[in-house]
């Protein structure tokens, strides 16, 4: 067995370790912890703030994201790169800043803030503050799984369904959806996903209300394992379900 083959076996076998060394031990952690009623009770209250909030925000990702993918694909409009690169820069800032800049947008001093503040409304520390958040990371999941779709889909059928008189309605209804619609499932199923899993900016910006992941931290800096390790799996499994569901679709898809 040569070096190159060596090396790769090692860095595989690191990889794995890496990746499934956390999970065995929140498995070995709750396997030997005792489960108490209260820690189930306090966990619903998160959990609830963490669902409605991610479902509100994957409606909204839905409904800015498909328009957004559509012209990216389909129109041609200047400065798509720098659209582009503003689309994709959620996924890259680090969470820190994407709140402290939620803050400098939507707090009581910032640029749409302190108009609002003008009428009595305020955004910042509220269940609509960690709905903007959830949203701004969330987005280019949308955007990026749906446009990947809409690219796969052949030119020349387009072109022949506008030749023989079909509105861009009924082309967008009748042909791009059906033929896009795995993709379109994945990029809600991601948008979900990171939402419900948002920590970094929510932290910043949801004042008292308390998601899954926020629960979680205070949970693990508070010393109550026993709360952050059923949370913990309660995320994980969820993740590694949707992760499920979407190979499941990418298979249909091929």
């Amino acid at each position: 067995m040569n070096f190159f083959k060596v090396s790769i076996l090692i860095g595989m076998i690191l990889a794995v370790l890496i990746l499934i060394l956390p999970l065995i031990a929140l498995l070995v952690n709750i396997a030997t912890s005792e489960v108490h009623l209260e820690v189930l009770m306090t966990s619903w209250k998160p959990l609830g703030i963490s669902l409605l909030t991610a479902t509100v925000t994957t409606l909204i990702v839905f409904a800015l994201g498909v328009p957004v993918a559509y012209f990216f694909v389909f129109k041609d409009f200047p400065f798509r790169d720098v659209l582009d690169t503003l689309v994709n820069l959620p996924l890259v800032l680090p969470p820190s800043v994407t709140g402290y800049l939620l803050l400098l947008t939507f707090g009581r001093y910032g640029l749409v803030g302190k108009p609002l503040s003008i009428f009595g409304i305020e955004i910042m520390f509220s269940l609509p503050a960690v709905i903007i958040a959830q949203t701004f990371v969330s987005l280019p999941f949308m955007v990026r799984s749906f446009k990947t779709a809409l690219e796969e889909i052949p030119g020349d059928l387009l072109e022949v369904s506008k030749i023989t008189g079909a509105s861009e309605y009924d082309i967008f209804i009748k042909i791009i959806l059906p033929l896009s619609r795995e993709g379109l499932v994945s990029g809600v199923l991601l948008s979900f996903a990171r939402a419900i899993g948002e920590f970094g900016a929510t932290m910043m910006v949801a004042g008292l209300f308390e998601t899954l992941p926020i629960s979680i931290y205070n949970n693990a800096m508070a010393g109550d394992r026993e709360a952050a390790n059923l949370q913990s799996l309660v995320l994980v499994g969820f993740s590694l379900m949707t992760l499920m569901l979407i190979k499941k679709l990418m298979e249909r898809r091929d």
